[in-house]
Formats: structure tokens, sequence, C-alpha cells
């Protein structure tokens, strides 16, 4: 044996509820699990042998939903966050100081800026990255990654005055004046965002792998070994084909494939002009992503009056005829979807598309993805559940911003449960977690404390506790439930002889702890097809 992992409390996620205290490794897959006696037998001159002194072994994490490539700069990027920051002063003096350290024209990224949580309490705008950067194009990213926040020279080269008109589902803000105020939604933030992320490509060339490579460490150091880029560009793809090329990407990734910019249609992917094969055992391809409704100003609700009256507000990206075409073409080829939805009525528009495709062209287990779920009705769970489709959801947002969740479903006229696990799982659905990163945190066992507690970070009290699920639910939702929406079920996900020796080791086990515990368990070690790859220090 290569490696044999003795005395401790393995949460196998076997299905059967089973546990154990040993597993035995050998070529990077799992040979045996049982008793620490047993598999003790199995050790020889050569093993590895790790005593886990009564910690907790689980599979490794996998995070369905995560946008990676959009984290891959963030060691030359600058961090907008509230903490770490206060005020947008405090902002302008960061991207100032990355300004005096960028040469001249070359384009300044930033991410995770919240216009709510700043002293101020407003956005940024045109004027504040023009003062702190005026020779260097800015693009700070909203903590949402629906809009943007532009300086003029970024404006300039992207083509955006005050002549120009707003795409299809996007929106240019604009001040009295008439002329842009900086902050571009949706559709509208294509351009400045793609030509800062092809700018840091060009700039930094062959070191992007190495970043690519720096994000995987820092996936590995909160247990995760497998993740699903939820919006992958040409561009970005072939970032990753190089750093695969090179040995510098040690966990597996799944490529959601989109269109030539991040909200534009992927309809080259959905007809097969833009490869969907597996690149390799680490790089996968295979699934479409179609955004079905934006964040602003609206996602796409269903609103109930007193009256029982039901009415549709919000926005769309496409019209139920354009999402039958996206979805039925891919499909048909054998990919896999997954559609954004918001809404209760984009959720209703992707499930008559996977309907349609499924009569037109029955496919067995298509594993079609609704990412997010975030205001699903019973009926639409019961028919999701006919479908087979995965409930790619996020319960980290329970803890960042549920209690707005909860205001915005009150307007509507909902009564019912935002971010329904517990009845998601209730109706038969498979439940798979991911963090969404950089929109959330990304530690898997902050959303498990999330899923389980349902406190929101705001107020600290719990937001619809009668959709709390266990912390063994929770698990799942974050190891076998992710593996299968990653179409990796049969590989990893779970402890069980032949699969893959993905492993994170535990200090403590989240099932059996105080609850409000659970984000405080650390992950001490992390291994991937037995190697170990991260140890904490």
């Amino acid at each position: 044996m290569d490696l044999v992992l003795l005395g401790g409390n393995v949460l196998t996620m076997d299905g059967l509820g089973r546990s154990a205290e040993a597993v035995a490794v050998e070529a990077g897959k799992i040979r045996a699990v049982g008793p620490s006696a047993e598999l003790a037998k199995m050790v020889g001159p050569e093993t590895r042998v790790v005593h886990m002194m009564g910690r907790t072994l689980i599979p490794g994490f996998s995070d369905a939903h995560n946008h990676f490539n959009l984290t891959v700069f963030d060691p030359v990027s600058v961090d907008c966050r509230v903490p770490p920051h206060e005020s947008i002063k405090g902002i302008q003096e960061a991207i100032a100081a990355a300004a005096s350290d960028t040469l001249r024209g070359r384009w300044i990224w930033g991410s995770g800026f919240d216009g709510s949580l700043v002293r101020e309490n407003r956005n940024l705008t045109r004027r504040d990255l023009d003062e702190a950067a005026p020779n260097n194009p800015v693009c700070i990213v909203d903590i949402s990654v629906h809009s943007c926040y532009a300086n003029s020279l970024a404006l300039s080269l992207a083509g955006i005055d005050k002549d120009t008109p707003d795409p299809h589902c996007g929106q240019i803000l604009k001040g009295s004046d008439g002329e842009p105020t900086g902050e571009l939604w949706e559709n509208a933030l294509n351009s400045v965002h793609s030509l800062c992320f092809e700018g840091h490509l060009d700039q930094y060339g062959d070191q992007a792998a190495d970043f690519v490579y720096r994000n995987c460490m820092r996936h590995l150091a909160c247990g995760i070994t497998s993740v699903g880029d939820a919006l992958v560009m040409p561009r970005a793809s072939a970032m990753y084909r190089k750093a695969d090329e090179q040995g510098k990407l040690p966990i597996a990734l799944r490529q959601l494939l989109g269109g030539q910019q991040f909200f534009a249609p992927p309809s080259q992917a959905s007809r097969g002009e833009i490869s969907s094969e597996d690149v390799s055992d680490r790089l996968r391809c295979g699934t479409l992503k179609i955004f079905m409704d934006p964040v602003f100003p609206s996602s796409a609700q269903i609103k109930c009056h007193p009256d029982g009256r039901e009415e549709q507000v919000g926005a769309r990206y496409y019209t139920q005829e354009e999402s039958d075409q996206l979805v039925l073409a891919a499909h048909q080829r054998g990919m896999q979807v997954a559609i954004h939805c918001l809404g209760t009525w984009s959720i209703q528009q992707a499930l008559d598309s996977f309907e349609k495709a499924s009569r037109e062209h029955p496919r067995q287990e298509p594993r079609f993805r609704i990412e997010h779920f975030t205001l699903p009705t019973p009926s639409q769970l019961e028919r999701a559940k006919s479908l087979g489709v995965i409930a790619s959801v996020q319960p980290i947002f329970i803890y960042t911003w549920a209690d707005t969740q909860q205001e915005k479903a009150r307007e509507l006229g909902r009564d019912w449960g935002i971010e329904a696990y517990k009845s998601m799982l209730d109706q038969g659905l498979v439940v798979a977690a991911g963090s969404d990163n950089p929109c959330a945190p990304l530690e898997p066992l902050l959303g498990i404390y999330a899923a389980v507690t349902r406190r929101c970070r705001r107020t600290g009290e719990p937001v619809a506790p009668e959709e709390a699920v266990t912390p063994l639910e929770a698990l799942r939702m974050y190891t076998i439930n992710s593996a299968r929406a990653l179409l990796r079920d049969g590989e990893t996900g779970s402890i069980e002889v032949g699969k893959r020796a993905d492993l994170a080791l535990l200090s403590h086990d989240p099932t059996t702890c105080n609850p409000d515990f659970i984000r405080d368990i650390q992950v001490e070690q992390t291994y991937v097809d037995g190697q170990l790859l991260y140890q904490h220090h």
C-alpha cells in the first residue's frame, strides 16, 4: 500500500451511512475501508502511515458552482471587500497604490465591492476611479459579479460614451448630465470586463498558469478537490489548457461553457462550434451554462397579489423559444445543461426548456442543473424532481445575504422559505452545494454552518429556520451530491473501494460538534489521488 490512514473517524458518504476507522490507498485509489486493526496489516515497508488520532476523514469537497477564473488574478488585483476596507476613500487608496506599481495604460482589476457595506452607502463612480488611477483603465467587479465599475479610460477603450445605447438585458447607468457614471449592469459590462481579463492574460502570459496553480492551492487549503467553474469564456479555457499542459492544475476542474463574453449568449457552445470534450483527466468539459435572469434591475419573478393574481415581473435574458433552442441543441449533443435562475419566473422557463428537450430527445440521466434555485414554489420542486433536475445551490448565501432575500420574497407576496433546502431534500431532489466565489466566501465548512444554523451574518438570527438541514445532509451536499452535479460521483464524492483517494482530514466531526462550531473546524490535510497536497501548519 502507498498510504494507510489509521485511527480516525471516517465518514464515507457512501449512501448507507457507514463509518469506519481507517482507509488504505494504492495507486491513487481507495483499496480498503474498515477497522484500524485490519488495515494496519496492509502496511508495508514503503507505506506512508498517517495516524489520524480520532480526527475526521471525509471525501474531498466538491464546489459545484464557483467562478474560479475570476479569482485567478487575485494576487495582482485590488481587494475591494468590506472588510478590510470601510469606505470608498480606503478603496480609492488601494487602487491608487496598485496604480503606482503598474505601468501607465495597463489594466487594474478589483473585486468584491459592495456599496451597501461602505461608510458612504453608495456605489463607486467613474470620478472616484479617475481620481485614484487617471492613467490606467480600471475595472472593479461588484460582489454580485452582475455589475462592474469603470473609470473614464476603461469606458473609452470599450467604446462607451453618452451616446452608447443600452444592450439587451444590460444598462449603462448615466448621470443627470447624460454621461456614464461608470456603473455597468449585466450585458453592459461585457466589453470592459473582457478587455480587462484579456489585458491580464496578455500582460502575464505564461505566468497565468502559475496563478491558476496558486488558486488551486487556495482551494485545497479549504479541502476542495473538485470545482465547477460556472462561466468559462474561450480565453479562460485557453488559460486552463496551458495550466493543465504545464502540470499546474492539481484539482479537477469542470468548465461550464458560456459565450464569447461573460453574459453573451452561449450559442456557439450550444451548437457544438466550441469543443465540449474533456481536455484531460483534470480538465473536464461537457456542460453548457445559460444565464436565464439578471440581478439588476431585477430577476425574473412571479409576484403574488393579495387578490390571488400572479404577475410576471423583472427581466429575462431569453424568450422561451430562445432558451428552448439553446437547451435542446446542447442536450441533443449529449451536453449537460446548467441554467442560472434566481426568480420563480426564470425557474419556470428553465423547467419548460428542460421538459421540451427531454420530450424531443429522451436521454437517460441528462443531469440538468438549476443554479441558485433561490425562490422555487412547491410545485416547481415537484416538477424538477420528475425531470431529474439537480438543485445547484449556495448555502453560504444564507450567511451573507439571506435577510435581503427574505425582504425581497415578502415584497413578492411570498410566505414560503427562501433557499429551501429541506423542502428540496424532502421532495427527493439531489441538492448540490457550491460557493459562487467570489460572490461569497469560499470555505465549504462555512457553507455547511449556514445550511445547518440558517444564521445571517448581519443579524446573527436564523432566516427561514424551518428549511435547516442536518449536518450530515449538508455534508452530503458538499461531497457526493456536488460530485454528482460535476459528473464525478462514479470516481469521487464518497470513500469507497475503487474510487479516487480525494480526501480531507478535519480537526473535528461536523456531524456531531456544536453546530455553531462547524465554521471553526480546521482542514488539516487534503489529498488528491492519494497525494498529500495540503498540510495545515
